[in-house]
């Protein structure tokens, strides 16, 4: 018997690999004899490398770690995965919303300067082709601070340097740009943006106004904000002869989509099936007997281009079952059906509540998977 478990990360409780081990250390006491190939997955965004990292690590990737500047310039370690000249990176790491408490959340004065620094240290080292996940940022710049980090100089419209670390804040300031530098480094390499939302740029459902609440951003700095995303857009498509801000994704990491497009000529891909393919998900199902995915909150977004949704997909073209562990479920039976689910299993049912759930979730997956037969 063959069990494959794929599951994202418990937001707040557990990281995919975590919760995947959870699951197989109950599986292996309750089943006995069923071999259990654990895979943690991620939609792209934070969690890219730790999905990836065991899988990588197999073809020769090696990790490398450095020190860089956080996103409120706090000293904050990284870690690449280099192979040859390739390098995966999780934004996330460097410039990432867990790394900043709750009440220190101002948006307004994050910067991704620390992922142009790691980029910087990756290139000099030979590596020319990036894989960058985007998604959970603290940031609302528009990828500059990377820039800057990596020799573009931003000046405002009295001719004035505008310092390092570029800060959202710097936005309204911007009037042209000295970018020559970073084209001829970037010009023999290839960044590819690794994203899980399909958000544009600028708008309602742009970068500031859907994702800066939680960020930190009250209402009078999402409209500061809006504007000043919405100058510098203007700057920069009229420096590179090109408008980006509609493209899908555009929005993803602050903005960090479009910057990659504009000063890196990025093409940015789908996060969920990216990572499936590069954990060769669908080899993995070769023999399977049953499949087991899931995330902390399964919901009308799981629906919509998030890891598991791909799984389940993959899953149901070879008929193999699946169940779903997750924290809570808010899809119905119907639509479980539909979408080729055999059964959901949910953490809040063991539990005695919400706070229960999140802080003892490793626990209760294991209770769930106990629970869970195969037959």
């Amino acid at each position: 018997m063959k069990v494959v478990v794929a599951l994202d990360s418990f937001k707040g409780s557990l990281s995919a690999k975590d919760a995947c081990h959870a699951v197989a250390e109950g599986l292996t006491q309750n089943q006995g004899d069923v071999e259990i190939l654990c895979l943690p997955i991620s939609d792209g965004g934070d969690g890219l490398l730790d999905a990836v990292h065991d899988s990588c690590l197999s073809k020769g990737f090696r990790e490398q770690r450095l020190t860089v500047s956080g996103p409120y310039t706090q000293p904050t370690t990284v870690t690449l995965l280099v192979k040859g000249s390739t390098c995966l990176m999780e934004m996330a790491q460097s410039s990432g919303l867990d790394l900043v408490p709750k009440s220190q959340r101002r948006t307004m004065f994050a910067s991704t300067y620390g992922l142009g620094q790691a980029i910087d240290y990756a290139l000099c080292r030979g590596c020319r082709e990036f894989w960058i996940g985007l998604g959970g940022s603290a940031t609302n710049d528009l990828g500059l601070g990377a820039m800057q980090a990596l020799g573009c100089r931003f000046f405002d419209r009295d001719g004035q340097l505008i310092e390092a670390p570029f800060k959202a804040c710097d936005l309204i300031r911007l009037d042209h740009i000295e970018d020559g530098f970073l084209q001829e480094r970037r010009h023999s390499a290839s960044f590819i943006g690794v994203a899980d939302v399909n958000n544009p740029l600028l708008g309602e459902n742009g970068a500031t106004r859907v994702f800066g609440p939680q960020k930190g951003a009250d209402s009078s700095d999402l409209d500061a904000l809006e504007a000043g995303m919405r100058h510098a857009a203007a700057v920069l498509a009229d420096h590179f002869k090109a408008d980006v801000s509609d493209q899908p994704g555009a929005g993803a990491a602050g903005g960090l989509g479009a910057g990659l497009m504009w000063f890196m000529n990025a093409s940015l891909k789908g996060g969920a099936d990216t990572v499936l393919n590069l954990l060769k998900f669908d080899d993995a199902l070769n023999g399977a007997d049953w499949v087991i995915t899931g995330e902390g909150r399964f919901d009308t977004q799981s629906l919509s281009g998030k890891a598991p949704l791909g799984v389940i997909e993959r899953a149901k073209r070879r008929s193999i079952p699946v169940c779903v562990f997750c924290g809570e479920s808010l899809i119905s039976e119907s639509d479980a059906l539909a979408m080729g689910i055999s059964q959901i299993s949910q953490v809040i049912e063991k539990a005695r509540d919400r706070d229960d759930a999140m802080q003892n979730a490793r626990f209760y997956l294991g209770e769930l998977a106990r629970a869970f037969s195969v037959v």
